[in-house]
């Protein structure tokens, strides 16, 4: 949907996680309303087996005002109370199919979740029950954002699409062009091609693995243009490197100070989605800058 004040304003739903998961989903969800009139919504939610235990001392009603007390309480810590539109707690069996109902219920464009990592250091769990199923299920676009992500951190640069060559990318294209323009940045493209270290490097001479790599560069990029054209992107930066798209997109964002990065998400059926880890997912659990992985049509 867009909102009536700003026609290509989006609405979001924001996770609310009490632990130290959502201050940074926190913040970018009231920088996007600051800056490009989005609207936010954080949502907390009681799961059915939490609710279960703490009902067998309190009634509902003092659970849901003590669960209210504490939103309350992360959104001040936050401080951006004055960018939400509301703050609710709410009931449902897992907080990961409450907020994709709620997201369908309201009308929002897209759901803005926190994940377990931070920017830097080591994490055993990265992203988080709810941030990965929620990408797993990927309702609607998925914003995922480190939970230290902070104003000043939030960075000064272009949007990075990341695009597949092998797959139209059209929803994730027009999210991109759409965040872009609605926040004042630049798309710039990019394609993460992969390139094998076993290609011949252990035997082959040192300028004949550059030849192949530079061939592989090469043709990856003539692709890259008629990607961008068959998008209506033609006059946006292209930048093609080699290696495995979670490290390349990870280090040209911090280069760049990218303001997130987009990328698209294949076609899967339930199975493969349960079985295969997506590059949004990976991707999603390692960058410094939000991530929105968008769905397809």
């Amino acid at each position: 949907m867009t909102t009536a004040g700003n026609p290509g304003a989006h609405k979001w739903i924001i996770g609310l996680d009490l632990r130290e998961r959502s201050p940074g989903a926190l913040r970018f969800g009231a920088w996007m309303a600051a800056h490009g009139g989005d609207r936010v919504v954080a949502l907390h939610v009681l799961e059915d087996d939490e609710l279960h235990v703490a009902l067998r001392w309190h009634h509902l009603d003092e659970v849901l005002a003590g669960a209210r007390t504490a939103a309350e309480t992360a959104i001040d810590a936050a401080g951006v109370r004055a960018s939400l539109d509301a703050v609710d707690v709410i009931q449902g069996k897992t907080a990961e199919d409450a907020l994709v109902a709620a997201r369908e219920a309201q009308g929002a464009d897209g759901i803005v979740i926190g994940r377990n990592a931070p920017r830097e250091g080591v994490r055993a769990v990265r992203l988080g029950r709810v941030a990965r199923k929620i990408l797993r299920a990927l309702p609607s676009p998925v914003v995922v954002v480190p939970p230290d992500l902070d104003v000043a951190s939030i960075g000064k640069g272009p949007v990075l699409l990341a695009c597949d060559l092998d797959d139209a990318g059209d929803t994730a294209a027009a999210f991109a062009r759409g965040f872009a323009e609605r926040f004042g940045r630049t798309i710039e493209l990019v394609h993460i091609a992969p390139m094998p270290d076993a290609h011949g490097s252990q035997y082959l001479p040192v300028e004949t693995v550059t030849k192949i790599r530079d061939e592989h560069t090469r043709v990856a990029e003539q692709r890259l243009v008629g990607w961008a054209a068959s998008h209506g992107l033609d006059a946006a930066i292209r930048t093609v490197r080699l290696g495995t798209i979670s490290d390349g997109l990870v280090e040209l964002a911090r280069e760049r100070d990218a303001l997130a990065i987009v990328l698209g998400s294949r076609k899967l059926s339930t199975i493969e989605r349960w079985l295969i880890t997506s590059a949004g997912s990976d991707l999603a659990s390692h960058a410094t800058c939000p991530v929105a992985v968008v769905p397809p049509a």
